[in-house]
């Protein structure tokens, strides 16, 4: 089972890679042509500030999502985490786990009563008047399942140091 979800988030962290790359480039492309749009053409884009802020915001949660599978990613209690010995990190390590798990379960759940109360009320965006939900989806619940799945590759990884010893090392 260990191995099996390994490659799994192998190729879901590839997904998350490529949909992080496609966001930076729309981000990218965007903000250029409207630096552009301001010198060549007497207005800005206005649409693009808010596109931009809620793509940089989707961003910014998948890629807190990516670090949390790796030793040393998470936000820990580094002050606790120096004084114990290997099997008392990988505990704490557990623990902090278990914390962030109830976290992104909050906010799963809240992200989808937000979802769905946008949903519902036709709640658009002041310029392209593009509906808000795809973005609290996006940004909200999308997030919640990235960062679910990589405590759970963390917390395997820690329960398998505990039993096997260091876990055998795939490549991310």
């Amino acid at each position: 089972m260990y191995n099996a979800y390994k490659k799994f988030m192998k190729g879901w962290g590839m997904l998350e890679k490529v949909i992080t790359v496609i966001l930076m480039v729309a981000v990218t492309a965007l903000t250029f042509g409207n630096v552009l749009s301001r010198y060549i053409l007497p207005t800005a884009w206005s649409f693009t500030e808010e596109v931009v802020i809620n793509l940089f915001a989707i961003m910014s949660m998948m890629g807190a999502a990516m670090l949390a599978s790796r030793d040393g990613g998470l936000v820990s209690m580094a002050l606790l985490n120096t004084a114990l010995n290997d099997k008392g990190k990988r505990i704490l390590n557990l623990l902090d786990v278990v914390i962030g798990v109830i976290f992104f379960i909050l906010i799963f759940h809240y992200g989808l009563q937000r979802t769905e109360m946008l949903y519902t009320t036709n709640k658009v965006t002041d310029v392209l008047r593009m509906k808000e939900w795809y973005f609290t989806a996006g940004a909200l619940v999308f997030s919640s399942i990235c960062f679910f799945l990589h405590y759970f590759e963390f917390a395997l990884d820690q329960i398998q140091a505990l039993i096997h010893g260091e876990p055998e090392e795939v490549d991310k």
